[in-house]
């Protein structure tokens, strides 16, 4: 009985993990080729501050059911909104 629950678990486990894995690659993916784009175009300190709008903006998603992956990419187009702002009121700030 003890054995048969320990496998179970263990399976749950397993599954937990691919589940959690099938989310974060696409994830990392996202993030760093959203960091890099902006570390390229605006500098490291905008693509620190950057990676920190896109976590963010994650946590203000609204996740799929179990059958779906959220859409990495609505927390790219806030985060770069973010960055556009900032961009802005930078530009009107040296005028």
């Amino acid at each position: 009985m003890l054995e048969t629950r320990k496998m179970l678990m263990d399976a749950e486990t397993d599954s937990c993990i691919q589940v959690a894995s099938g989310f974060l690659i696409p994830a990392e993916k996202e993030l760093s080729a959203f960091i890099r784009a902006v570390d390229e175009l605006f500098g490291a300190e905008q693509a620190r501050q950057s990676a920190l709008d896109w976590i963010e903006e994650l946590g203000r998603m609204d996740w799929p059911s179990a059958e779906s992956f959220p859409d990495w990419r609505r927390a790219t187009v806030g985060a770069s909104a973010r960055l556009g702002a900032r961009e802005n009121l930078l530009e009107r700030s040296t005028r």
